[in-house]
Parts: C-alpha cells; structure tokens; sequence
C-alpha cells in the first residue's frame, strides 16, 4: 500500500501521485512509433485506455497496441503497453502497463526481464501509474529516488528490460480489483509475456519481479501461480519491499488504526470485484459506503478523509470465521507454497504503520515452514514509504546474482520469532 499527501504523513519522491494529466503519453519525437517498437501503434491522450473488447481467440499476454513516452531515462525508450490478462471473474480482460528498453545492445536476444509490481497508487481510471509521470511535476529523474519506479535506471543500465502493469480495472475500463492477489499475480505474469512479445525488447525467458507494498503481495502471488499459470516463463526470483501480503490479518490491524480505516474501504471494495457472495453492506457501515464515492474525488483523499471519521466504518462481526467474507480473504491470502525454484527476498521496516512488521515476520515464517528459500532484512527505525528507498539501493544487486545463476542466500534459520 501506498499513500501520497495523506493522513498528516510526508510525501517522499519515491513513487509520484498520479494526476489523470496523461503527459506520459505526449507524442514522442520520433516518427513512425509502430515499427519502432514492433506492435500497433494506440491512440494519443486518454483514449490509448479506452479499449475495445478483448476478441475472441486473445492469448494472454497478447499485445493491443503501445505508445512512446517522452520520459524514459536516459540511454532508454519507453512504451505504454495495452495488453490481455484475466480478470477476477475469469474472463479475459485488457490491461495497460508500461516497458522500458534500454538502448545499448539493441539488435540482441534474450534479454533478461526485470517486473516492477507497484504500490497503492489510487482505485480510479486517472490513479493508474501509467498515466503518470516517472517524476513528480518539476522534478528531474536524476536519480532512482526520485522515481517512482525504484532502481529503475540501475536495472536499465544493467541492460534489464523493465516491464510493470496497472493491474486490471486501473487504467483501463472495469472495476479496479485492489489487492486482488491472484488477479495482481497473472497481471504481472502476463506483463511479462507482453514483454516478450514486444519485438525490440528481445526478451529472454529469464524474468525476475520487484514490488512494494500491495506490489509485495502482487510479487508472492505471481512466485506461487508461475509454475502453473506460466510455465514457459523462468522466474528466477521475487522481492517483495514492506509486502501488503496477509489481507485477513491486516483488516484485523487496520480495525485498530484510524489512519488505516481508508485501506480497509477500499481493500473490501476491491476484493468484491468479480465476487458477488462478498456483499460490501455486510462488511461496510453506511459511513464506510459513503467513504466509497470519495474514491472518485482523487487518487488518496478517502485515506485523509476516512481517518477523521468519528464513527465506525466496518461490521467486524463479517470477519468472524464461516462469513462468506471471511472466505474470501482468506482465498486471498492463499499464496503458498512458493517452490524454493523461486527465491524470495523480503524486506521490511519495523517502524512501519501501514503494514505492521509482525506480519510480515509471520509471513516469512510461513515462507520458510513451507520450504520457501527466502532472506529476509529487517530494518530499524524505517517505516514504509522509506522501506523504497532503502530497497532500492539492495534489490539490483539482488537480482543481477539471479540472473547469473548464484546460489540465493537462504536466512530461514535464524529467522525472527517474534
């Protein structure tokens, strides 16, 4: 999860506020942008989101169509990406998503493929971080910190490609399933699949995933459906940075703080999506309902706006074990057993408030009772938003060994008890 300019907490520049301006997509300098990049050339301005029906016989990972950026980094192109994956419900659905290319190497093969899985960016079509600069307004992408896509030039000038979706419903037309784990995880398996299906990307089978909060859980679940949902793709590794992975245990948590209750909302908001069993008048009071609309104000006002409520927001009794909402998270939380192919680097901050530490410590137990190979940081006196910054300088490293085929470090012995 994520928040910008909410709750009294200081926005740092690590992931920008999406502002619904689409200049990402202002018409870039260079002529004839479909050869360019291999694949159809979309629309201009806001009408690159509006996509028509996925038609039948579609693959997942299928390309729509793609539009240059004009802030891609230095030495790097960049594209904004329409492509197939699944929705909630099982249908096909399209989704949009971003790639960068680096320049040098370019003629290649086989590139090895870097996914980013982003945090809380907002529920609305205009919140998508596709829509948005890679800097905040005014801002110049000197360096990863001020991205909102972390070590983004470090992976670039390891010759990375860098791949990253909006997941469904966020961008694109639908409803935005908010950390809808399993529908992240193929969003993010299909990114990479659209990647590959980019012809000047010249990707490989190698791919490896990072994410940060919500991008965390969308980074475990995409470990735990790969095998079967992906085969052809090698995932060689996943980062999950101050991971959002436990719904159940964090409605529970957020129950207890104010500053929380607007996550809460809009958690339940998105795992109804595709659910109709999930009723949010079961789980809402009619304050929290109302709480709903002001999602539509912008991309971050229901958490400033839900944390001054004076009255209760949720029906705690829905959580309770046999309501059909407390099968539904727990359908979601159901991200295990990630094989030990697959290694996994957690990182977490124990002054974090948004996802408290204990839960990611009961994560990382489970990760490694189940066989998991995981190492695990924990850092003192970091809260979320700075867990970004602090991962950002760890994770290329990281990464680069996986693709080099070094043994992953494995801390599950010693790991924290409590």
């Amino acid at each position: 999860m994520m928040r910008c300019l909410s709750v009294g907490l200081m926005l740092i520049a690590v992931q920008a506020c999406g502002n619904g301006s689409d200049v990402s997509t202002a018409p870039p300098t260079q002529t004839d942008v479909a050869p360019a990049v291999g694949v159809r050339d979309g629309p201009a301005g806001a009408a690159f989101w509006r996509v028509p029906a996925v038609p039948s016989g579609a693959r997942r990972g299928d390309v729509l169509w793609a539009r240059e950026r004009s802030d891609a980094p230095a030495g790097s192109r960049g594209w904004n990406l329409i492509y197939v994956s699944e929705a909630a419900t099982g249908a096909l659905a399209y989704v949009s998503g971003e790639i960068y290319v680096p320049t040098a190497g370019a003629g290649g093969t086989g590139r090895p493929l870097v996914v980013w899985n982003h945090g809380t960016s907002g529920t609305q079509d205009m919140c998508a971080p596709s829509r948005d600069t890679l800097v905040g307004s005014g801002d110049r992408l000197a360096d990863d910190n001020t991205s909102r896509v972390p070590a983004l030039r470090a992976l670039l000038a390891r010759g990375y490609v860098v791949a990253m979706s909006d997941y469904q419903g966020l961008g694109t037309p639908g409803p935005t399933e908010y950390l809808n784990g399993p529908s992240q995880g193929k969003a993010a398996l299909d990114v990479a699949r659209a990647a590959r299906n980019v012809p000047l990307a010249a990707v490989g089978e190698q791919v490896a995933m990072y994410g940060f909060s919500q991008g965390g859980q969308t980074s475990l679940w995409a470990a735990h459906l790969a095998p079967a949902y992906a085969p052809e793709l090698k995932l060689l590794g996943v980062v999950a940075i101050a991971p959002a992975a436990r719904q159940l245990a964090l409605s529970f948590y957020d129950l207890g703080i104010p500053q929380n209750a607007g996550y809460f909302i809009a958690r339940m908001a998105g795992l109804a999506a595709g659910h109709p069993e999930a009723r949010l008048t079961e789980m809402l009071s009619p304050a929290g309902l109302a709480m709903l609309d002001v999602q539509t104000w912008g991309c971050f006002d229901i958490f400033a706006e839900a944390a001054a409520m004076k009255v209760p927001f949720a029906y705690p009794k829905a959580l309770e074990a046999g309501t059909a909402w407390r099968t539904r998270l727990e359908e979601n939380d159901a991200f295990l057993p990630i094989p030990s192919s697959i290694p996994v680097y957690v990182l977490h901050g124990d002054k974090d408030v948004d996802v408290g530490v204990q839960l990611t410590r009961d994560v990382v137990k489970d990760l490694c009772a189940g066989g998991s190979v995981v190492e695990y940081q924990e850092y003192p006196g970091v809260n979320h938003m700075d867990m970004n910054v602090q991962a950002a300088s760890k994770m290329p490293d990281w990464l680069a060994a996986r693709f080099a085929g070094q043994p992953p470090p494995n801390t599950c012995v010693g790991r924290p008890s409590s």
